[in-house]
């Protein structure tokens, strides 16, 4: 049976038994009404009508008493009205519904009998016959029998009226009876049906109330429902209980992505704080690599004074090639060890872009956990959209989730984009100082040039004014070299600590996405499956 029967049958039931009263009542009415007509419209009149009779009997009796004593013919016609008020008042009877016919009938002929009889009594008492008072005496005579007719009519009518009246008693008795016996019945079955209803309906409702109740305020997911009716509130907690069993796998799946994006986190907190150490590694490097390159062209200056000396004392040139050769030589060592530290540079510089490109897919997975989590929390919208009312709570779950996913999804974005940065300033960087160590080869190799003059110039007086330009020549462009070299090594150090505060901004957004981390596990634990 459905619910909608169930509920329905109540006051079904109340109506087929207001129905039955109303029934019965109708029929009670009625037979009350046709005995109301009987008593009414029937032997009440003739009760009246009997009365009228008797008195016009009795009156004309003693008109036709007067009129015999006093031998006055004259005195008929006056009782003849009255003879005609008699049948006329017989004539009404005959539309009486319950006089009968035979009764008029009787009554019609007794009273011609005495009209007759006192009528021609009267006549022969006025012509002074003698059987005058034998013919009043038969007219009393026939007076006594329509008055005994009369008197039995009157019973009769009497007798009935009383007998309607009982019936309308009985009647009455016997409709309180069976409208007690239908109320009593009524009560009984509604009572009963009302009991049927609370644990078919009502019980099963309050359960699933309760349950939906826990699980909105408790996040109670191992409760079960034990509804085992076919009609709708089945069905309803046959959905609900699916859905419970949906939203069993949710803080499962949730407590496993958070797992899986902490330790995505934690391996991404690890790697950026390599990433930190290794950079301020780096950066220190630049900063020693650019105060070499301070000594470098400090010296280079001090070689070019020197040159310029040379050209103006060429003469001395055997005096000071010694001292030349040894300088150039200092500049020689001095350059090896920059070229040293370059490559070094170049070789971290090159580590450096291989731990970002690891980073790189780190934040990729974690921006694939933050898409699933985001996916699981749409599912979880729409199943709690789904549910209504009972899936409110859980909707706000679910709306929580998506934004920590959003949040997260933000994160990895600009960790990505500050990698991404990071990518392209090594890569300035290596093309850089790819550029100054093809210089700076250059410049060792004029110095080595310049040395093996100078070592010319020991055995070659003669050529000192020539290598002595050549000298100057490439002093004046090592000191370019270095000066450009200066300047590469401070915009190095400059974007390497560009690339020190991008990395601090990097952990710190892997903290945020820890604590965001920190809630889900919260919202995942507010459940229990």
């Amino acid at each position: 049976m459905t619910f909608k029967q169930k509920v329905t049958l109540l006051p079904g039931v109340a109506t087929l038994f207001l129905l039955a009263i109303l029934l019965l009542s109708l029929r009670v009415g009625q037979d009350a009404a046709r005995l109301g007509v009987r008593m009414v419209d029937g032997y009440t009149p003739v009760l009246a009508s009997v009365r009228s009779l008797d008195s016009l009997a009795a009156a004309l009796k003693w008109d036709l008493r007067d009129a015999y004593q006093a031998r006055d013919a004259s005195r008929l016609g006056l009782m003849q009205k009255r003879a005609a008020d008699f049948l006329a008042e017989l004539s009404h009877g005959e539309q009486n519904p319950v006089m009968e016919a035979s009764r008029l009938q009787s009554l019609r002929d007794a009273f011609d009998m005495f009209w007759l009889e006192g009528h021609r009594a009267v006549e022969l008492a006025a012509r002074g016959e003698p059987g005058s008072e034998a013919a009043f005496l038969l007219a009393l005579e026939r007076y006594a029998t329509l008055q005994q007719l009369l008197r039995g009519t009157g019973e009769w009518a009497q007798a009935g009226l009383e007998q309607s009246f009982d019936e309308i008693r009985v009647m009455q008795r016997w409709r309180q009876g069976w409208v007690l016996s239908l109320v009593v019945l009524c009560i009984l079955s509604l009572g009963l049906l009302s009991v049927w209803l609370v644990r078919g309906v009502v019980g099963p409702l309050a359960r699933l109330t309760e349950v939906t109740t826990r699980i909105a305020t408790e996040g109670d997911l191992t409760q079960r429902i034990n509804v085992d009716s076919r009609d709708e509130l089945g069905q309803l907690a046959r959905g609900i209980e699916a859905l419970v069993t949906r939203l069993r796998t949710v803080p499962v799946t949730l407590q496993s992505t958070v797992d899986e994006l902490t330790q995505a986190a934690a391996r991404l907190t690890e790697a950026s704080q390599r990433q930190l150490a290794f950079l301020s590694h780096q950066s220190r490097s630049l900063s020693e690599a650019g105060t070499t390159m301070t000594e470098i062209a400090q010296t280079s200056n001090l070689a070019a004074s020197r040159a310029e000396m040379v050209l103006k004392v060429a003469a001395q040139a055997d005096a000071f090639s010694a001292s030349g050769r040894n300088s150039i030589e200092s500049s020689a060592q001095g350059l090896q060890q920059l070229r040293a530290r370059v490559e070094a540079l170049m070789r971290s510089v090159a580590h450096l872009s291989e731990q970002a490109a690891r980073a790189g897919e780190i934040i990729g997975s974690v921006r694939d956990l933050a898409d699933q989590s985001n996916v699981l929390a749409l599912n979880a919208s729409i199943e709690a959209a789904r549910a209504g009312e009972e899936g409110r709570g859980f909707a706000v779950v679910a709306r929580e989730m998506r934004a920590l996913s959003g949040q997260s999804v933000q994160s990895t974005q600009r960790i990505g984009k500050i990698l991404l940065e990071i990518n392209h300033a090594i890569r300035r960087a290596v093309s850089i100082a790819e550029q100054d160590s093809q210089q700076m080869e250059a410049g060792i190799t004029q110095v080595l040039t310049s040395a093996d003059r100078l070592r010319e110039i020991t055995t070659v007086v003669h050529e000192s004014s020539q290598a002595a330009k050549q000298i100057v020549s490439s002093v004046t462009q090592q000191n370019t070299g270095i000066a450009q070299m200066t300047e590469v090594m401070t915009t190095l150090s400059q974007m390497m600590g560009d690339v020190v505060e991008s990395t601090m901004n990097a952990e710190e957004a892997v903290v945020q996405v820890n604590a965001s981390l920190e809630r889900l596990k919260q919202v995942a634990a507010s459940f229990r499956v």
